[in-house]
């Protein structure tokens, strides 16, 4: 968690919490249900306006104009003529950027090899693609030409594009406790940028800072400089680097494909989500200490010494220190029962995990086995067959598909986790 934004002790700690993840850097992602909610504290009554759609039509949009993002969501499904106004206004919040896997971009963006609404995603305005190869050496300019054109297919509304390089290397010194990130884009970096199409405005969010210490982001923004009658692009950095971004809602799951898909992507949330507690807490620590207050403290690990003065120190502290740091967490009273209710919802869900993953499991058979190539028979025949999974599109299938798709090819260990789950569970 060597990237975990600052500021968020000044946040409030609460139960908004429940559902938000974080990648294993320590980057906060917002799911889309967690999005749209009410938030715990603002829950509207349960009333009715029936002489809304009775208003004239300019007093029903400014009426609009002052509602939050989950009343506009909510309202996105009712007239045609409000829907159609309320997605207008949800769609172009300047403040919400919707993340997208950039590997998937990278291999195609077909339908089949991602989880995302296609029909959501031709609506977004506001993109962020986090990619964690962008200086790699295969990114010739044919490949990012060719990921800009599906940008440009897959979102056709998107006026803004926002590139978050998850891994940069760090510049070489002769002495590793030197070693760190550079602070400014990398000239791959800047090639991905110059290449973006100009009808679209774009943005580069990068790390940087010391190698053994707490890394930071920063945003740069393309813009062009006229200079005689020769025009250039640079990037300009950015005063300020938006919030979480939003996790792009998944297409419907249905069907043994539907669930295979399923428990991919709640394993990973279950693992996001128990990182994003892990930040959450020191947080919650910070806050204790120092919202209103200044309370200096000690590191509550065993043998450590560290002494926090400040607002962030802790928080660092946490982010660069070892592994077995973020286990001994002592969250204050006034947060303790918060993130107790946290920790068993999230039990149950791993618990929900794991019954499906086993009887998954069970249903593929064992890794080679006849079963098996009958089950991958009828996952593939699911996969041509079902306009969900190729999207008006010629299905693009490979063994790739299968390989990385399966949670479940070391079975042995697959098992281990299952049982280990389920015994934690019956302790308990």
């Amino acid at each position: 968690m060597f990237a975990v934004a600052y500021g968020l002790w000044k946040q409030p700690i609460d139960a908004n919490i429940f559902g938000i993840q974080a990648n294993y850097q320590g980057q906060l992602r917002i799911p889309f249900a967690c999005h749209v909610r009410y938030p715990i504290s603002t829950v509207p009554l349960d009333v009715s306006f029936h002489q809304f759609a009775q208003l004239p039509a300019e007093l029903q949009l400014r009426v609009l104009q002052f509602c939050d993002k989950p009343t506009l969501f909510r309202l996105m499904q009712t007239s045609s003529f409000i829907r159609r106004e309320a997605m207008k206004l949800f769609f172009a919040d300047p403040e919400t950027w919707y993340c997208v896997d950039g590997d998937w971009l990278k291999e195609g963006g077909h339908p089949t090899d991602g989880i995302h609404d296609i029909d959501f995603l031709r609506r977004i305005e506001r993109l962020s693609i986090e990619l964690s190869s962008i200086t790699a050496p295969q990114w010739k300019d044919e490949h990012i030409r060719n990921l800009w054109r599906r940008v440009q297919c897959l979102f056709p509304l998107a006026k803004y594009v926002m590139l978050v390089d998850t891994y940069r290397n760090y510049s070489e010194d002769r002495h590793l406790k030197n070693w760190s990130i550079a602070s400014g884009p990398s000239q791959p970096e800047k090639r991905f940028c110059q290449l973006c199409p100009q009808n679209i405005s774009v943005f580069l969010s990068i790390l940087h800072g010391p190698f053994y210490g707490r890394l930071e982001r920063s945003l740069w923004r393309r813009v062009s400089i006229q200079e005689d009658s020769n025009e250039t692009q640079e990037l300009d950095q950015c005063e300020s680097h938006p919030g979480p971004s939003i996790i792009v809602p998944h297409k419907p799951f249905r069907g043994r494909v539907g669930t295979l898909l399923k428990i991919r992507e709640e394993g990973w949330a279950i693992t996001d989500q128990q990182t994003a507690l892990e930040v959450f807490q020191n947080a919650a620590v910070e806050r204790h200490h120092f919202h209103e207050r200044h309370e200096p403290f000690g590191c509550p690990a065993p043998d450590c010494d560290a002494w926090f003065e400040r607002p962030e120190e802790y928080t660092t502290h946490m982010a660069t220190s070892p592994l077995t740091h973020p286990k001994i967490v002592s969250v204050p009273e006034p947060y303790q029962s918060l993130f107790t209710d946290a920790k068993k919802r999230l039990e149950q869900q791993e618990l929900l995990h794991v019954e499906r993953l086993e009887s998954y499991v069970q249903w593929i058979g064992e890794w080679g086995s006849e079963q098996q190539k009958l089950a991958e028979k009828e996952l593939l025949h699911e996969l041509e067959q079902d306009s969900l999974h190729v999207q008006e599109e010629t299905l693009i299938f490979t063994r790739m598909w299968f390989d990385h798709m399966y949670p479940w090819q070391c079975v042995e260990s697959t098992k281990e986790y299952i049982q280990e789950v389920k015994t934690r569970a019956k302790s308990e």
